[in-house]
C-alpha cells in the first residue's frame, strides 16, 4: 500500500516496490480512456483545451462518451490526457503471437466471414465474401482520350475485360444470386451464378439485371415474387444509373443484420470508359473457391475462407512508397507517409502531392528540391485545398531542409506482441518532432544512410494494394494459378456457370493522362496528340486522378476531355480500405502491386512529343537536348501524355510510341544539364493517397464497432461472454472472445495499463466513461491502486426491476435498489475509486442536442470545477462545488430514500433539489472501513501530497544521501505542505527524513527514505506516506 491509516503514530512492516521515474508534464491532467472519431490509438496524448482535443481526436459524438468527459473537464482545467482505444485483439500466448507474425491474424480482433455451404450438392456458400464480376467493352474514344485499359498490361479488350465491380459481405444463412432482367425467380434458373443485362436500347432501364438476396430469415426478411426469404433488386453497373449497385445495396454496417448484406467495396467504372457487354452471362456472382492456398501465412486454407478474413488488429493508413527517377534499372524507395490518425479514420482525410521538382545546379551539392503538399482528400486539382505545404525539401539528411526534419517522423506504438508482459509497452521510433498535424514521414533507411544517389528526387510511387483474385495479375485467359483455362483446381474464384469471370481483377487505379484542358485529337497519330483547342493546364497533377471522367449527358465525347469533371471518383474510396490481410496472400503487394493494371506511377512515363535528335544522341549532350525543347513549356506539355504501360528504353529513358521514341521526364532527369528539367518544374507534380486503415473491430456488429458497454460486458445480454448471442449474422467463428480475451475488454485493459504506467503518463484522475464490465473496471481499480497517484471514477452497471442488466440501448429505467444490491454483492473495497449514480442527460452544445451520458462524465466535470474554484482536498459535492451546470436531467430521479440507499452502499448520488438544480450529493470512495480514506477529498489530498513529493524528489535523483540532501528535501517540502494546511487541506503534518529512517546501508546505495505524517482536516487519524528516492526516481510504499 502507498499509505496506511492508524489511530496513533507508530511503526509497521511494509513492502517496498521500486518504480520508474514519472514523466514531467505541465500541470496535473485528468486521464480519460475512450473511443473517438480519430487520433492515435493507445498513446497518451495531453491537451490543454477542448479545441486542442478536437484537432487530435475529433468532436463530440453521442455514441462516444470519452470526448464528453474530456469536454466537461476542460471547461475548467487546462490539462487532460486521453487514450483512444481501437480493436487490438487479445494475443496473450506465444502461440497467439506466432500466428500474428506468420499469418497476420490477431486473436479475437476484427471480424471473420467463414460461411457454410448452401447444400451438400451446391458449390455456393452462405455468409461469405461475394464478388460481383462483369465482362466489359471499352468505348470508342477510350484509346484516344483516356486509355486506362488500352495502355494496361493486365487487360485485353479483344474478348472483353473482366472486372470485379463490388465486394459484398453476406450474413450467415444468406447469399446473392443474379438473374436476367426479364427472368423470374425459380429454383430452375438459379443453378448458375451468371446473368445477361438488358440491351442498351436508350431507355432509363438499359443495362439492368436482377440481384437476388436469399436469406434464412425467411419471410421476415423478404417475400418478393411470393418467395419467403427473397429480396430482388433491380441493379445496374452504370454509376450514373438510378439502379446502380452503390445506390440500391446496403452501405451501412449498422444495417447488416436487417439487410443481410453490406456493400463493402464499390468499384465503379464509368460507363463512358467501359460498359458491361450484353452478351450472355456477362454478369456474375463469384466467391472464393474451395481450392487450397499454396502460399502465404495461411497456406492450406481455402480461398472461400481467406477472402473473408478481416480478423486482424487495428492498422494505420499509409501511402505506398515514393520512388526516385530511374538510375539505370533502379528506382529507389525513398519514403512513405503514415496518418497521425490510427484506424479507418485516416483513410480518407488527406492525400499527398509532390510538386516543384528542381534539380540542383550546384555541382558540389547534387541534392535537388521539391515541395510536399498535404491536401484535403476531397479536393480536386481545379479546386485545390492545401492543408499544409513544405517547400524546398531535400533528401539530404544533413540539411536543415531535409524532408523528414520539415515534416517529422516520430511515432509511438504499443508493442502488443512482445513475448513477455513487461516488454509490452509504448515504443518510440523516429527522431524528428512531428510538425505536420496530419501525417508523419517514414524514411527509407537507404536515404538515411546515404545509399541513394544525391541527385534522386521523388518521381512517383509504388502501386496500391489490390485484391488478389488471380496470380497472373491479368484478367481473362491468364487468370489461373497454372495459367491454363478451365483448370478448376487452381482458380481463386468460383462462379457456377462461368469460367471466364473467375479471371476477373479489380479496376485499375485512375491516373491523370494529360495536364491539359479541352479535347484531345479524336484520331491521334501518337498518344495524347492535342486537339485544335486543347491547352496545357498547370493546375493538373499527374498521378492518381481523383475525379471521374465527365458524364456523357454533360459533355459530348467526354473521354476526349477526361479532365473536364470535378466529380469525385468513388473507386478510390474502396482502394483506401483494408481489402484483406496481406500475409494471407489475398492482397497484391510489393512488385506485384506495381504490375497489376500498371498501377505503379512514375513521372518517367510522362512522354513529351519530342524524340532524340539523332539515333546516337546522348543525354550528356546538353546542347542538342536544349535545342529540341526550344518551344514554350505549355506548347510541349499540351503534347505530353502519361503512357501507363510505357517501357523505358535506356540509356536515354525514352518510350516508344507509334514507332517513335519519345523523350520523357526521366530523360530530362538523367541529362547532364539541369536546365531542361527545371524548365518543366511547374508540371513535374503528382498525387498519391493513403490506404489500409482499419479499426480492428467487427464493423458488422454495432456494439462491437462502438466498443461500448454491451460489447465489453459478460452479463446476460452482453457480448463478452463468448457465445454468438447478439451477433448471429456471422458464423460462430466471429465471436469477439470471452472475458479478458474479448477484443474490447482486452483493448480497454491495455489502455488502463498504459494510463497507469508512470513512465507513460502522469494523471491524478482516471475515467473510462460508460464502460461498466467487471473485467474492465476491476482492472482499472487494481491498476489505479497500484499506480497510487490517481482516483478512478467508476460507472456502475444498472439493473431493472427484474434484475435485467441494462445497456445504453435499454428502454427501461434502472431500479435503484436492484442496482445497489448487485453492486454491493461485488464487495468492492478500494479507496482509490469512487462511483456515482445515475446517468445524466447533458446539453451537447456542439451538436445542438440533449445526450444521455454516464455519471462519470458529470463527476469529472464536478472535480474539474472544484479544482478551479477551490483545491483538490475540498469536497467535490454539495451545492457550492458539486452543482452540475451542464446536466439537464438524470436517468432516474432520486428521492431521499434512494439517496440514503445509494450512499450507504458507497455510491455517490446525483440528485435534484428545488431551486438547486442537479447536484452530486456525496463524496465517498469505495473503501468499506470507516476512516478518512473513505472520502474523495482526503484521497485527492493525499494524491496532491504525492505529486509534491514526486516533483521535489525528482530534483534530488543522483544526489548523495547526506544530511544536507535530507535537509534540502525537508526545506522544499514543508512550504508546500504548509500551503495545503493554510488552505484547509490538513490540520498538521511532519516530514521525517533523518537517521531514524536512513541507515548507512541506505547511504551506500544512494537511497533516500522519507516519511510524511499528516492529519487531514477534521479527521481523527494520522496518515503516513512512506517513499523512497533512488536513481530510478521516486516510489511510494
Amino acid at each position: 500500500m502507498a499509505e496506511q491509516t492508524f489511530r496513533s503514530p507508530g511503526f509497521f512492516e511494509r513492502e517496498i516496490d521500486l518504480s520508474q521515474r514519472t514523466t514531467e508534464i505541465v500541470g496535473t491532467p485528468a486521464g480519460v480512456i475512450g473511443t473517438s472519431q480519430k487520433g492515435p490509438a493507445f498513446v497518451p496524448v495531453t491537451v490543454g483545451s477542448f479545441s486542442d482535443f478536437e484537432s487530435k481526436f475529433g468532436t463530440l459524438d453521442p455514441d462516444k462518451f470519452g470526448p464528453y468527459a474530456a469536454n466537461e473537464w476542460l471547461k475548467n482545467r487546462t490539462s487532460l490526457t486521453y487514450i483512444r482505444v481501437l480493436g487490438a485483439g487479445a494475443n496473450s500466448s506465444t502461440s497467439d503471437i506466432s500466428v500474428t507474425q506468420t499469418a497476420g491474424t490477431v486473436k479475437n480482433a476484427g471480424f471473420l466471414l467463414s460461411g457454410s455451404r448452401s447444400h451438400v450438392d451446391d458449390a455456393r456458400y452462405n455468409g461469405v465474401v461475394q464478388f460481383l464480376g462483369a465482362t466489359h467493352e471499352t468505348r470508342t474514344d477510350e484509346v484516344a482520350g483516356y486509355p486506362i485499359f488500352t495502355d494496361n498490361s493486365s487487360t485485353d479488350s479483344t474478348g472483353g475485360i473482366n472486372l470485379i465491380r463490388a465486394v459484398i459481405l453476406t450474413a450467415s444463412g444468406s447469399k446473392l444470386l443474379v438473374l436476367d432482367e426479364n427472368q423470374s425467380y425459380t429454383n430452375a434458373n438459379i443453378l448458375n451464378d451468371i446473368a445477361t443485362i438488358r440491351s442498351y436500347d436508350g431507355t432509363t432501364e438499359q443495362g439492368i439485371f436482377k440481384l437476388v438476396l436469399s436469406s434464412a430469415m425467411g419471410s421476415t426478411f423478404g417475400n418478393d415474387e411470393s418467395k419467403a426469404g427473397i429480396r430482388i433488386y433491380t441493379a445496374s453497373l452504370d454509376p450514373s444509373s438510378q439502379h446502380y449497385i452503390g445506390k440500391v445495396l446496403n452501405t451501412s454496417p449498422d444495417r447488416f443484420g436487417t439487410e443481410q448484406h453490406l456493400l463493402y467495396a464499390d468499384m465503379p467504372v464509368e460507363s463512358e470508359i467501359a460498359r458491361v457487354k450484353t452478351t450472355a452471362g456477362a454478369v456474375g456472382i463469384l466467391s472464393g473457391s474451395e481450392n487450397i492456398a499454396g502460399s502465404g501465412g495461411l497456406s492450406g486454407t481455402t480461398f472461400t475462407e481467406l477472402f473473408g478474413k478481416f480478423n486482424t488488429r487495428y492498422q494505420t493508413s499509409k501511402s505506398t512508397s515514393f520512388i526516385s527517377q530511374p538510375f539505370g534499372d533502379t528506382e529507389y524507395d525513398l519514403f512513405h507517409f503514415e496518418s497521425l490518425n490510427d484506424g479507418e479514420s485516416g483513410n480518407r482525410k488527406v492525400k499527398i502531392s509532390i510538386s516543384n521538382l528542381r534539380r540542383s545546379t550546384n555541382p558540389k551539392n547534387l541534392y535537388g528540391t521539391f515541395t510536399v503538399l498535404v491536401r484535403d482528400y476531397y479536393d480536386t486539382d481545379t479546386d485545390i485545398r492545401i492543408l499544409e505545404q513544405y517547400p524546398l525539401c531535400t533528401l539530404n539528411p544533413g540539411d536543415d531542409d531535409y524532408v523528414a526534419t520539415k515534416i517529422g517522423d516520430l511515432s509511438a506504438k504499443f508493442n502488443f506482441d512482445a513475448e513477455t508482459e513487461s516488454e509490452r509497452r509504448l515504443n518510440i521510433t523516429g527522431k524528428r518532432p512531428n510538425r505536420s498535424g496530419h501525417v508523419r514521414i517514414v524514411m527509407n533507411s537507404a536515404v538515411e544512410d546515404g545509399e541513394v544517389p544525391a541527385a534522386a528526387l521523388p518521381f512517383g510511387f509504388r502501386g496500391l494494394p489490390a485484391i488478389k483474385t488471380t496470380v497472373s495479375l491479368t484478367e481473362n485467359s491468364s487468370f489461373l494459378e497454372g495459367g491454363a483455362m478451365n483448370n478448376a483446381t487452381s482458380a481463386r474464384l468460383s462462379c457456377v456457370g462461368s469460367t471466364i469471370l473467375t479471371g476477373s481483377i479489380v479496376p485499375p487505379v485512375p491516373m491523370r493522362f494529360k495536364a491539359s484542358r479541352g479535347a484531345v485529337a479524336a484520331s491521334p497519330s501518337f498518344a495524347g496528340q492535342p486537339g485544335a483547342l486543347e491547352l496545357a493546364d498547370n493546375r493538373m497533377f499527374f498521378g492518381i486522378k481523383f475525379e471521374r471522367v465527365p458524364l456523357v449527358s454533360v459533355i459530348t465525347n467526354p473521354l476526349l476531355q477526361s479532365n473536364g469533371s470535378g466529380t469525385r471518383n468513388k473507386l478510390l474510396d474502396s482502394y483506401s480500405k483494408l481489402l484483406g490481410i496481406q500475409k494471407a496472400d489475398v492482397v497484391v503487394t510489393g512488385s506485384s502491386a506495381d504490375l497489376i493494371n500498371d498501377n505503379k506511377f512514375t513521372l518517367s512515363r510522362v512522354a513529351l512529343y519530342n524524340a532524340p535528335s539523332t539515333a546516337t544522341q546522348t543525354l550528356d549532350d546538353a546542347v542538342s537536348l536544349s535545342t529540341q525543347l526550344t518551344g514554350s513549356v505549355p506548347d510541349h506539355m499540351v503534347e505530353a501524355a502519361y503512357i501507363r504501360n510505357g517501357v523505358l528504353v535506356k540509356p536515354r529513358y525514352t518510350i516508344t510510341d507509334s514507332s517513335r521514341d519519345r523523350l520523357t521526364f526521366a530523360s530530362l532527369a538523367a541529362a547532364k544539364s539541369a536546365t531542361a528539367f527545371n524548365k518543366f518544374s511547374e508540371y513535374m507534380k503528382f498525387t498519391n493517397m493513403l490506404y489500409g486503415g482499419f479499426d480492428g473491430l467487427n464493423i458488422l456488429d454495432r456494439d462491437q464497432r462502438l466498443m461500448n458497454d454491451k460489447a465489453s460486458d459478460a452479463d446476460s445480454g452482453g457480448k463478452a461472454d463468448g457465445s454468438a448471442t447478439g451477433y448471429t449474422n456471422l458464423s460462430a467463428a466471429s465471436s469477439p472472445g470471452a472475458g479478458k480475451e474479448n477484443n474490447a475488454v482486452s483493448s480497454y485493459r491495455t489502455a488502463i495499463t498504459i494510463m497507469t504506467d508512470p513512465f507513460a503518463s502522469r494523471v491524478n484522475i482516471i475515467a473510462i466513461p460508460g464502460i461498466r464490465s467487471a473485467f474492465v473496471v476491476d482492472r482499472a481499480m487494481e491498476k489505479t491502486k497500484e499506480y497510487s497517484k490517481a482516483i478512478y471514477l467508476m460507472d456502475i452497471p444498472p439493473y431493472d426491476d427484474d434484475l435485467n442488466r441494462l445497456y445504453d440501448d435499454a428502454t427501461t429505467r434502472p431500479n435503484v435498489r436492484k442496482t445497489t444490491e448487485q453492486f454491493e454483492a461485488r464487495a468492492l473495497d478500494n479507496n482509490y475509486s469512487a462511483t456515482y449514480f445515475p446517468d445524466v442527460i447533458i446539453n451537447d452544445e456542439i451538436n445542438g442536442d440533449a445526450v444521455n451520458v454516464p455519471a462519470s462524465v458529470a463527476a469529472i466535470g464536478a472535480l474539474g470545477f472544484n479544482d478551479r474554484v477551490a483545491y483538490p482536498w475540498f469536497a467535490p459535492a454539495g451545492f457550492n462545488r458539486g452543482s452540475l451546470g451542464s446536466v439537464l436531467n438524470t436517468e432516474v430521479r432520486l428521492n431521499a430514500e434512494d439517496r440514503n440507499v445509494l450512499y450507504e452502499s458507497r455510491i455517490n448520488p446525483i440528485a435534484s433539489f428545488p431551486d438547486g438544480g442537479f447536484v452530486i450529493f456525496g463524496q465517498k470512495t469505495l473503501q468499506q472501513a470507516k476512516s478518512s480514506l473513505d472520502r474523495v477529498n482526503v484521497r485527492r489530498m493525499l494524491l496532491e501530497v504525492k505529486r509534491i513529493v514526486s516533483d521535489i524528489a525528482n530534483g534530488l535523483i543522483f544526489e548523495q544521501n547526506s544530511p544536507a540532501t535530507r535537509a534540502r528535501f525537508i526545506s522544499l517540502t514543508k512550504p508546500k505542505l504548509a500551503s495545503i494546511q493554510s488552505n484547509q487541506g490538513i490540520d498538521s503534518f511532519r516530514v521525517v527524513m533523518n537517521s531514524s529512517n536512513n541507515t548507512d546501508e541506505d547511504a551506500e546505495q544512494n537511497r533516500l527514505n522519507g516519511r510524511i505524517v499528516l492529519v487531514p482536516t477534521r479527521a481523527a487519524e494520522f496518515i503516513a506516506i512512506d517513499f523512497i528516492i533512488t536513481n530510478s526516481g521516486v516510489s511510494f510504499e
